[in-house]
Protein backbone atom coordinates (compact mmCIF):
# COMPACT_ATOMS: atom_id res chain seq x y z
CA UNK A 1 0.00 0.00 0.00
CA UNK A 2 1.70 3.17 -0.78
CA UNK A 3 2.05 6.17 1.63
CA UNK A 4 0.65 9.09 1.09
CA UNK A 5 4.40 11.11 -0.08
CA UNK A 6 4.82 8.27 -1.82
CA UNK A 7 1.79 8.44 -3.78
CA UNK A 8 1.81 11.49 -4.48
CA UNK A 9 5.27 11.95 -6.48
CA UNK A 10 3.85 8.46 -8.23
CA UNK A 11 0.87 10.40 -9.27
CA UNK A 12 3.69 13.48 -10.43
CA UNK A 13 5.76 11.64 -12.45
CA UNK A 14 1.92 10.06 -14.09
CA UNK A 15 0.93 13.61 -14.71
CA UNK A 16 4.87 14.45 -16.58
CA UNK A 17 4.35 11.31 -18.48
CA UNK A 18 0.92 12.42 -19.53
CA UNK A 19 2.60 15.44 -20.95
CA UNK A 20 2.89 16.36 -25.05
CA UNK A 21 6.53 15.42 -25.26
CA UNK A 22 6.15 12.17 -23.39
CA UNK A 23 2.37 11.32 -24.39
CA UNK A 24 3.56 9.19 -27.45
CA UNK A 25 5.86 7.06 -26.14
CA UNK A 26 3.27 6.55 -23.25
CA UNK A 27 0.93 5.55 -25.58
CA UNK A 28 3.47 3.40 -27.50
CA UNK A 29 4.94 1.92 -24.41
CA UNK A 30 1.16 0.41 -23.25
CA UNK A 31 0.26 -0.86 -26.56
CA UNK A 32 3.42 -2.95 -26.08
CA UNK A 33 2.58 -4.13 -22.34
CA UNK A 34 -1.24 -5.03 -23.49
CA UNK A 35 -0.15 -6.69 -26.76
CA UNK A 36 -1.28 -9.51 -24.97
CA UNK A 37 -4.36 -8.61 -23.68
CA UNK A 38 -5.94 -6.73 -27.08
CA UNK A 39 -9.48 -7.51 -25.80
CA UNK A 40 -9.02 -6.19 -21.88
CA UNK A 41 -12.16 -3.38 -21.48
CA UNK A 42 -12.13 -1.32 -18.85
CA UNK A 43 -15.21 -3.21 -17.30
CA UNK A 44 -13.40 -6.13 -17.22
CA UNK A 45 -12.46 -7.08 -13.32
CA UNK A 46 -8.65 -7.36 -13.99
CA UNK A 47 -8.64 -4.09 -15.57
CA UNK A 48 -7.77 -1.84 -12.91
CA UNK A 49 -4.95 -4.38 -11.57
CA UNK A 50 -3.56 -4.78 -15.04
CA UNK A 51 -3.30 -1.18 -15.74
CA UNK A 52 -2.24 -0.38 -12.60
CA UNK A 53 0.58 -2.63 -13.34
CA UNK A 54 1.71 -1.11 -16.59
CA UNK A 55 2.29 2.03 -14.83
CA UNK A 56 4.39 0.56 -12.31
CA UNK A 57 6.15 -1.06 -14.74
CA UNK A 58 6.24 2.23 -16.97
CA UNK A 59 7.60 4.27 -13.79
CA UNK A 60 9.76 2.10 -12.23
CA UNK A 61 11.15 -0.23 -14.89
CA UNK A 62 10.86 0.84 -18.51
CA UNK A 63 14.11 2.75 -19.93
CA UNK A 64 12.55 5.56 -21.87
CA UNK A 65 13.55 6.10 -25.59
CA UNK A 66 16.72 7.30 -26.33
CA UNK A 67 18.46 6.71 -22.60
CA UNK A 68 19.10 4.24 -20.06
CA UNK A 69 17.32 5.76 -17.31
CA UNK A 70 13.60 4.89 -16.06
CA UNK A 71 10.59 7.90 -15.72
CA UNK A 72 11.71 7.84 -12.05
CA UNK A 73 15.31 8.12 -12.46
CA UNK A 74 14.77 10.59 -14.50
CA UNK A 75 12.55 12.70 -12.28
CA UNK A 76 15.11 12.46 -9.41
CA UNK A 77 17.82 14.20 -11.55
CA UNK A 78 15.42 16.61 -13.48
CA UNK A 79 13.83 17.91 -10.13
CA UNK A 80 14.58 19.81 -6.94
CA UNK A 81 13.99 17.69 -3.93
CA UNK A 82 14.03 17.59 -0.68
CA UNK A 83 16.29 15.39 1.18
CA UNK A 84 13.06 12.97 2.15
CA UNK A 85 11.98 13.28 -1.31
CA UNK A 86 15.39 11.79 -2.54
CA UNK A 87 15.63 9.13 -0.11
CA UNK A 88 11.93 8.04 -0.65
CA UNK A 89 12.78 8.27 -4.09
CA UNK A 90 16.38 5.93 -3.66
CA UNK A 91 14.25 3.41 -1.82
CA UNK A 92 11.47 2.96 -4.12
CA UNK A 93 14.39 2.42 -6.93
CA UNK A 94 15.03 -0.58 -4.93
CA UNK A 95 11.86 -2.51 -5.23
CA UNK A 96 11.33 -6.19 -6.15
CA UNK A 97 8.68 -7.10 -8.61
CA UNK A 98 8.42 -10.84 -8.95
CA UNK A 99 6.20 -13.98 -8.76
CA UNK A 100 5.94 -14.87 -5.15
CA UNK A 101 4.44 -17.94 -3.31
CA UNK A 102 2.79 -17.20 0.26
CA UNK A 103 4.41 -19.39 3.05
CA UNK A 104 2.62 -17.54 6.32
CA UNK A 105 0.17 -15.13 7.06
CA UNK A 106 0.10 -12.94 10.19
CA UNK A 107 -2.27 -10.12 11.19
CA UNK A 108 0.37 -7.91 10.14
CA UNK A 109 2.69 -9.09 7.93
CA UNK A 110 3.26 -12.10 5.09
CA UNK A 111 5.95 -13.97 4.22
CA UNK A 112 6.54 -14.45 0.46
CA UNK A 113 9.24 -16.63 -1.24
CA UNK A 114 10.53 -14.92 -4.71
CA UNK A 115 10.07 -18.34 -7.30
CA UNK A 116 13.04 -16.53 -9.57
CA UNK A 117 15.19 -15.92 -6.41
CA UNK A 118 14.26 -18.36 -3.60
CA UNK A 119 14.61 -15.27 -1.41
CA UNK A 120 11.77 -14.96 1.75
CA UNK A 121 11.00 -11.98 2.34
CA UNK A 122 8.26 -10.40 4.93
CA UNK A 123 5.91 -8.01 3.72
CA UNK A 124 4.52 -5.64 6.06
CA UNK A 125 0.88 -5.31 5.38
CA UNK A 126 -2.31 -4.43 7.86
CA UNK A 127 -5.06 -5.01 5.12
CA UNK A 128 -4.41 -8.85 3.64
CA UNK A 129 -5.16 -8.68 0.20
CA UNK A 130 -8.61 -10.60 -0.59
CA UNK A 131 -8.58 -14.42 -0.77
CA UNK A 132 -4.38 -14.65 -0.70
CA UNK A 133 -3.85 -18.05 1.77
CA UNK A 134 -0.62 -20.09 1.85
CA UNK A 135 0.37 -21.99 -0.59
CA UNK A 136 -1.11 -19.49 -3.46
CA UNK A 137 0.83 -17.50 -6.11
CA UNK A 138 0.88 -13.68 -7.28
CA UNK A 139 2.59 -11.56 -9.02
CA UNK A 140 3.26 -8.37 -7.05
CA UNK A 141 5.47 -5.28 -6.42
CA UNK A 142 7.23 -4.66 -3.45
CA UNK A 143 8.34 -1.27 -2.04
CA UNK A 144 10.80 -0.49 0.63
CA UNK A 145 9.67 2.11 2.68
CA UNK A 146 10.71 2.78 6.03
CA UNK A 147 12.41 -0.02 6.73
CA UNK A 148 9.82 -2.36 5.88
CA UNK A 149 8.38 -3.94 2.74
CA UNK A 150 4.88 -2.96 1.45
CA UNK A 151 2.93 -3.78 -1.54
CA UNK A 152 2.49 -0.98 -4.09
CA UNK A 153 -1.16 -0.26 -4.22
CA UNK A 154 -3.04 -2.68 -7.35
CA UNK A 155 -0.16 -4.29 -8.89
CA UNK A 156 -0.78 -7.63 -8.29
CA UNK A 157 -1.92 -10.42 -10.06
CA UNK A 158 -3.34 -13.48 -7.90
CA UNK A 159 -3.30 -16.88 -10.14
CA UNK A 160 -5.82 -19.78 -9.81
CA UNK A 161 -4.93 -22.17 -7.17
CA UNK A 162 -5.29 -24.86 -9.91
CA UNK A 163 -2.45 -23.48 -11.87
CA UNK A 164 -0.05 -23.44 -9.32
CA UNK A 165 1.38 -26.54 -10.18
CA UNK A 166 2.41 -25.18 -13.71
CA UNK A 167 3.09 -21.37 -12.53
CA UNK A 168 6.25 -23.54 -10.11
CA UNK A 169 7.44 -26.00 -13.02
CA UNK A 170 7.53 -22.49 -15.38
CA UNK A 171 9.68 -20.62 -12.65
CA UNK A 172 11.92 -23.56 -12.00
CA UNK A 173 12.60 -23.44 -15.45
CA UNK A 174 13.10 -19.85 -15.66
CA UNK A 175 15.40 -19.80 -12.48
CA UNK A 176 18.11 -22.85 -14.07
CA UNK A 177 17.99 -21.97 -17.49
CA UNK A 178 16.87 -18.73 -18.15
CA UNK A 179 14.22 -19.85 -20.40
CA UNK A 180 11.81 -17.68 -20.81
CA UNK A 181 13.28 -14.60 -18.85
CA UNK A 182 11.87 -14.03 -15.22
CA UNK A 183 9.96 -10.64 -17.03
CA UNK A 184 8.60 -12.44 -19.83
CA UNK A 185 6.83 -15.32 -17.94
CA UNK A 186 5.73 -12.51 -15.59
CA UNK A 187 3.30 -11.22 -18.78
CA UNK A 188 2.41 -14.19 -20.18
CA UNK A 189 0.63 -15.25 -16.79
CA UNK A 190 -0.74 -11.51 -16.60
CA UNK A 191 -2.41 -12.32 -20.15
CA UNK A 192 -3.19 -15.96 -18.88
CA UNK A 193 -4.74 -15.01 -15.96
CA UNK A 194 -7.27 -13.15 -17.88
CA UNK A 195 -8.21 -15.06 -20.27
CA UNK A 196 -8.76 -17.83 -17.02
CA UNK A 197 -10.43 -15.44 -15.10
CA UNK A 198 -12.66 -12.83 -17.34
CA UNK A 199 -12.93 -14.59 -20.92
CA UNK A 200 -13.40 -18.15 -20.06
CA UNK A 201 -15.19 -16.82 -16.37
CA UNK A 202 -13.59 -20.27 -15.04
CA UNK A 203 -15.57 -22.19 -17.06
CA UNK A 204 -12.70 -23.69 -18.97
CA UNK A 205 -10.24 -25.76 -16.84
CA UNK A 206 -7.05 -24.31 -15.87
CA UNK A 207 -4.81 -26.86 -17.01
CA UNK A 208 -6.39 -25.58 -20.50
CA UNK A 209 -5.83 -21.98 -19.93
CA UNK A 210 -2.18 -22.25 -18.83
CA UNK A 211 -0.95 -25.40 -20.68
CA UNK A 212 1.09 -22.93 -23.08
CA UNK A 213 2.51 -21.42 -19.96
CA UNK A 214 6.49 -21.22 -21.65
CA UNK A 215 5.21 -20.03 -25.21
CA UNK A 216 5.94 -23.61 -26.72
CA UNK A 217 9.55 -23.35 -25.37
Amino acid sequence: MKTNIEQEIFERILAELARGEHAEEVKQARDVFFERLRDLRDDDPSFERLTACFLNWYVFDRRMDGCLETPLQIFVATHKLSAGEKTLLAALAGNIHSLFEVLRIDRQSIDLRDMFSSETLRVTERRALAGLDPGDILEARLLPLNDKLVFASGAYVLHPRAARGLIRKAAERSRTSGTPEAAELIMRLQALSFRYLDRFKQRVPVEKVYTDITGGQ
